[in-house]
């Protein structure tokens, strides 16, 4: 729905955390915000940090399917077993090792494109068989692995440092700080005049569009906090493992949206047809393999 709005997708980054100062406020005048020294301070820094993955995403959903993006967006868990692994010292067992093997092994499935099936052009035709055998089996995979090299990292990055935060400080101020610090980094961006229009342009087209955004920040919100607190009572590699089950759900809303709603489906860029339809089954079911192998 937002992506009708504009087609600028740093101004919807802005948007959002605009638009989450809705949550941030009541919270600061209910649950208040105590400093701790470096914990806030670090929590402000990586606060800003996670604004960026969300560039690497969107550059990724305009390339690539909604249920692919969604699958691609989850491997962020191998990352993060390596980091607690490194850097907070916990041990992981042969059955973490074998599900992050196959949650690796589900997203190249998901990834992969048959060459010459991609009606745009960005992978060679099928006439052209004998160069297509030739190329390296990287030159198959989505286009949108490229964007999420760096998603992952800095997504790893966050959660790892907010299991480290959360030792001293409680999950409210956590969020409070965090996201001041989201906000310290769209407020330079506008400063830009082209950023300022297109900004101004998605909230004064009416209700739908300022209601789908509140909509989309009441459940980011939501899903921020209930991650936080989850993060603070488990394990890092297992609240993420967990985690991870997003894909599954998304690919199931969506398809049940190709069934009751195919014109929506259709302007999403989905793939109905059997064989998209088995690769993405195989894909996730071997991804939830592997997330409960890890978990």
């Amino acid at each position: 729905m937002l992506s009708s709005y504009t087609d600028d997708s740093n101004a919807y980054i802005v948007c959002q955390v605009l638009a989450s100062q809705l949550f941030t406020i009541p919270v600061f005048l209910i649950v208040g915000a105590n400093f701790v020294y470096p914990q806030s301070l670090i929590a402000l820094l990586f606060g800003s940090l996670q604004v960026f993955p969300s560039f690497f995403y969107m550059k990724a959903l305009k390339i690539e399917e909604t249920s692919k993006v969604t699958a691609l967006e989850y491997v962020y868990p191998l990352f993060v077993f390596i980091g607690s692994v490194l850097l907070l010292g916990e041990v992981l067992e042969l059955k973490h090792c074998v599900g992050g093997l196959l949650l690796l092994v589900g997203t190249l499935l998901i990834s992969y494109k048959k060459i010459g099936s991609d009606s745009k052009g960005l992978y060679s035709n099928r006439s052209n068989s004998n160069s297509s055998n030739s190329k390296p089996f990287l030159s198959a995979l989505s286009p949108a692995i490229k964007p999420f090299l760096s998603y992952w990292v800095l997504t790893a990055a966050y959660y790892l440092s907010l299991k480290y935060l959360l030792i001293s400080i409680d999950g409210w101020n956590l969020y409070l700080w965090s996201s001041l610090g989201s906000l310290m980094v769209v407020l330079p961006l506008m400063g830009i005049r082209s950023m300022r229009i297109e900004v101004k342009k998605i909230f004064s087209q009416g209700g739908m569009a300022v209601g789908a955004l509140i909509s989309e920040e009441t459940f980011q919100f939501l899903g921020i906090i209930f991650s936080i607190f989850a993060y603070a009572i488990g394990s890092v590699s297992l609240v993420s493992s967990v985690g991870a089950l997003q894909p599954v759900m998304t690919v199931l809303l969506i398809l049940g949206l190709g069934i009751l709603m195919p014109k929506l489906a259709k302007a999403m860029n989905e793939k109905t047809d059997w064989c998209s339809l088995k690769q993405k089954g195989i894909s996730f079911m071997v991804v939830a393999i592997g997330i409960y192998f890890m978990s």
